[in-house]
């Protein structure tokens, strides 16, 4: 009988906790993205903090949060909240966690010595196919799945890209043409740039 009784009380205190033993998370009140800048040139790169706080105001720890650009020609942010500029212009970045998301954080991208940025998501390079004019430069985004970029042979091409990961690397164009390029560890993954005089 006492028996029972013990057991019978161990799972009413398994059920209160969930049925794992386990609390539950604290829900999301507000989330808060702050950055140390917010006008960067293209081609630059910034880090953000960003904080999910309970209703009582206090920071959650590890909550997860995912984040968005607008418009995503001007600044693209990823996972972990870094972002780089893309193009000239104004953007906005909003972060969620627990279905709660944060108030628009307003960003300036101003134009700079990097002409356009190719980022890579998946395996493809976006965007693939760029228009620029001598002398300017494209800034290769890595993310932290590795990467090469290996330009077909042609007369002024700059430098390949050997395999890289979680970095960002700038080549500039000093020659008229069209200047093709691929991922050699990616079948498929494939991009171009135009140089005009």
């Amino acid at each position: 009988m006492r028996v029972a009784a013990t057991l019978a009380t161990a799972l009413i205190a398994l059920s209160a906790c969930g049925g794992d033993g386990a609390l539950d998370a604290p829900s999301v009140g507000s989330v808060i993205i702050t950055a140390p800048k917010q006008t960067i040139a293209v081609g630059e790169p910034v880090q953000l903090t960003t904080t999910a706080r309970d209703v009582n105001g206090l920071t959650i720890a590890g909550a997860k949060i995912t984040y968005a650009s607008t418009p995503t020609t001007v600044l693209n942010v990823n996972a972990t909240g870094r972002v780089i500029g893309l193009s000239a212009g104004s953007a906005t970045l909003t972060a969620t966690s627990g279905g709660i998301t944060s108030s628009p954080f307003p960003f300036t991208v101003t134009a700079g010595s990097v002409a356009a940025v190719v980022t890579m998501p998946g395996n493809t390079f976006t965007p693939s196919l760029l228009t620029i004019k001598v002398g300017q430069s494209i800034l290769f985004d890595f993310p932290a799945d590795q990467h090469s970029v290996v330009f077909a042979a042609r007369t002024g091409k700059p430098a390949d890209i050997p395999t890289t990961s979680a970095q960002s690397v700038t080549r500039a164009f000093t020659t008229a043409g069209t200047f093709p390029f691929d991922c050699s560890l990616h079948p498929g993954m494939s991009g171009s740039v135009v140089v005009n005089p």
